[in-house]
Order: C-alpha cells, then structure tokens, then sequence
C-alpha cells in the first residue's frame, strides 16, 4: 500500500515528513531552510539599478530601470525549485508514494511550477496554509483531517 509524503513550507523552511497511514505518527525525513529570507534587499544584491540616458527635443533625460523582479523574489523561486527537486528526488526513490502539500499560499503556485506535470499527479492534497512552526501533533491532526475520504483535493479550508 502507498504511503504519503507530507511537504510542509513556505518562503524560509520546509519540513518533509513520511506517513504510512492517516491517524499514524508522521517520520521527519529533511528540512531545507532559504538563506536569503532573513534578509534585506539591500543585502542580498549589492548592485544599484542601471541608468539610461534618452536624448529628446529638450535636452538629455536620465532616468533608473528597475527589475522586473526583486532579489528576493528571485530567492524564492530558487527555493521552490531546490525543494520541488526533493520531492522529485522522494518520488523517485518510492514510486508508490502520494504526496500532500501543505503549503503557504503564495508559495504554493511557485512549487506547482516547478513541479513536472506526472509528479502533479501523485499529489493527493494541497492544504494551502502557512503550518511550518505547528507542532507536529497538531500537523498530523491537519493531515489526517485533509487525507479523510470526500476531502476537497485542493482544500484551503480547514480550520
């Protein structure tokens, strides 16, 4: 019988747990941590925006370009694809495992791109919550709640 493969995490941490059946105590397998969350924009890009200079009837303007997209954003997305490699990596090493996320919202559609469309499969619930520093007991309580039989796949609403 499969099992489940519990990815807990938003923007800093994640936790990966292992449950052999809902209601059984989940096994911590891994975290990760982001390293760059803590921090100030400032701090994790050290370079100014670029300058351009435009040539117009009146005179020369400058004027400063800015990024499409900010640094820690950029983090982000390099933490979402470093722990959607671990969940490809899990699911390699047990084909038969289903996959729960429970996941910070926002976060959440950053790891759905990530991930491969085969391994979207094998997700059997999104809990789209921020549940990185519940106490485990409670986590398992959320778990099993989500993994009951008639549960809403994508499931935001519990309590």
């Amino acid at each position: 019988m499969a099992g489940y493969r519990i990815v807990v995490a938003d923007t800093a941490h994640a936790k990966l747990f292992t449950l052999e059946k809902p209601g059984e105590p989940m096994h911590h397998i891994g975290s990760l941590s982001n390293p760059y969350t803590g921090k100030h924009e400032r701090d994790i890009g050290a370079d100014a925006p670029g300058r351009v200079m435009f040539r117009t009837g009146n005179g020369a303007r400058r004027t400063a370009l800015q990024p499409k997209r900010s640094h820690k954003q950029h983090a982000t997305e390099q933490f979402a694809r470093l722990l959607a490699e671990r969940i490809r990596q899990d699911a390699k090493s047990d084909p038969h495992d289903l996959f729960v996320l429970v996941v910070a919202p926002r976060f959440l559609s950053e790891i759905r791109a990530q991930l491969p469309a085969s391994l979207q499969r094998r997700i059997a619930r999104e809990l789209k919550r921020d549940l990185v520093d519940m106490p485990r007991g409670e986590l398992k309580l959320r778990v099993a709640t989500a993994l009951r039989p008639g549960f809403n796949r994508r499931a935001s609403s519990l309590p």
